[in-house]
């Protein structure tokens, strides 16, 4: 896809909305701009790319005891004594 856009007085691009949402770019996101022969081009930053599901271990902030998977069971937890 080859759109054209404008910079601004200050050097801003604005990336259109729809290229935006299908690369799940937001205020934020962080890019790479490289320069090859006289040519720019935006790169998504590579941990933005992809995510492991080790580096996700610890994101909810959980501090407690290892729950084995057998104890995860909703039907378990909902008895009542």
């Amino acid at each position: 896809m080859v759109m054209i856009v404008t910079v601004s007085e200050k050097g801003q691009v604005v990336i259109p909305a729809a290229i935006r949402a299908r690369l799940g770019i937001s205020a934020g996101t962080r890019l790479e701009i490289r320069e090859d022969n006289g040519n720019l081009s935006l790169v998504l930053e590579p941990q933005r790319k992809t995510v492991t599901a080790s580096s996700c271990i610890g994101i909810a902030g959980y501090v407690g005891p290892k729950v084995a998977i057998e104890d995860m069971n909703p039907a378990k937890i909902s008895r009542k004594p």
